[in-house]
């Protein structure tokens, strides 16, 4: 079924992890179909402006799935439990029901390679409730037997521009607030790589199908993260650990998944392995100069 390169349908096109697919993929040479919900959309216009061809759709419309997948080569999932800024039951059985239509479809339609963007922690029975969600769909694709990579990567080096953004203190220096214990290591991943790994896969089926791909490009304690932002910065940085009580009072789903964290932490990844693989992988120095961050 390849076709020159292409299409690989890209199914969360306007989220990060999405967006970065498709911006490695084009820089690969695919040809990338970004399945939108809005045509009009600021995502969106920027995926139609740096080359993506837009279908529009919803992934409660499995007819509208399955006309955009029809003749595709490949398929990149991500999706989001994410209802607004929360995270809600509600989300999380949508997720799964979404994720199992695809993964149906990618059976139906016989596509050829099936890139799905899940988590580090899935099937690790942490208890986290939307973890368990993308446990199911990986465990449907194993099912199903489709020709399918699953990537789980880590902690994204982007919340740190986002929801975990460094803020400034009373004396001109900056505060990590993060809900882990300052000697607790947390691995660390950058959207970018995401894309760039799955774009990989794409690129080398031989050597993807069937694998499991756990993802990070660099581990660090509170207090260090803290400290590569300071560098960068040339301010004083610190880090502040909030009280897990704050963030389940915020989203119980997120209070349960840093509440893992704190209480059965996940080992170091081999990242010197994972560079010898993906020679770019950024360490969090690298993404912050590569973003340009300031405060």
């Amino acid at each position: 079924m390849t076709n020159n390169k292409g299409p690989v349908l890209v199914i969360g096109a306007t989220g990060q992890q999405g967006r970065a697919t498709a911006r490695q993929l084009l820089e690969h040479g695919w040809e990338v179909h970004a399945f939108v919900r809005n045509l009009e959309s600021p995502a969106a216009i920027a995926l139609r402006a740096e080359g993506a061809n837009l279908i529009q759709g919803d992934l409660d419309d499995t007819d509208s799935v399955r006309v955009a997948m029809d003749g595709a080569y490949g398929v990149f999932m991500m999706l989001t439990m994410m209802e607004g800024i929360h995270i809600t039951a509600e989300g999380i059985a949508a997720e799964q029901r979404r994720g199992k239509v695809v993964a149906d479809l990618v059976k139906e339609l016989g596509v050829a390679h099936f890139v799905y963007s899940s988590l580090r922690g899935a099937g690790q029975n942490t208890g986290v409730d939307y973890y368990a969600a993308k446990e199911a769909i990986e465990a449907y694709i194993s099912e199903l037997e489709l020709p399918a990579t699953v990537l789980r990567p880590t902690f994204f080096m982007d919340n740190l521009n986002g929801f975990n953004r460094p803020v400034p203190d009373e004396n001109g220096g900056l505060v990590v607030n993060l809900a882990v214990r300052s000697e607790i290591p947390v691995s660390l991943i950058s959207t970018h790589d995401i894309g760039a790994v799955a774009a990989i896969a794409f690129d080398r089926p031989e050597q993807f199908i069937g694998r499991i791909v756990p993802l990070a490009g660099d581990y660090l304690t509170p207090p260090q993260i803290a400290e590569v932002i300071g560098q960068h910065t040339g301010l004083p940085a610190r880090s502040n650990v909030v009280p897990l009580e704050q963030v389940r009072a915020f989203d119980p789903h997120v209070g349960q998944m840093f509440t893992h964290f704190n209480e059965s932490p996940d080992g170091p990844l081999d990242l010197a392995a994972l560079r010898a693989e993906y020679p770019g992988l950024q360490d969090l120095a690298a993404w912050l100069r590569s973003i340009d961050w300031k405060p």
